[in-house]
């Protein structure tokens, strides 16, 4: 049995060598069901990978000063030409 990668791909290459319409639909149809099960059988594949857990400890950043950012944010106003 051919890979899925494969599949998909003598079916694409299929699909542009057809030039009736009728088989062209048909094939269609074959490749979206095989990407349909590729795509399954990827996130089966995603869902059992052993993610990492991040050892290290986040650091607490606490959130910025609202008058403080507004403050910045007039001193560097890119309407000011007063250079």
């Amino acid at each position: 049995m051919l890979r899925m990668e494969d599949r998909i791909r003598r079916l694409c290459s299929q699909i542009l060598a057809t030039t009736k319409d009728g088989e062209s639909e048909l094939l269609l149809v074959e490749l979206r069901e095989a990407l349909r099960q590729h795509i399954e059988c990827l996130r089966r594949r995603l869902g059992s990978y052993p993610f990492l857990v991040e050892r290290r400890k986040r650091k607490y950043i606490p959130p910025l000063n609202k008058q403080a950012r507004e403050d910045t944010a007039k001193k560097t106003d890119p309407t000011d030409v007063r250079s």
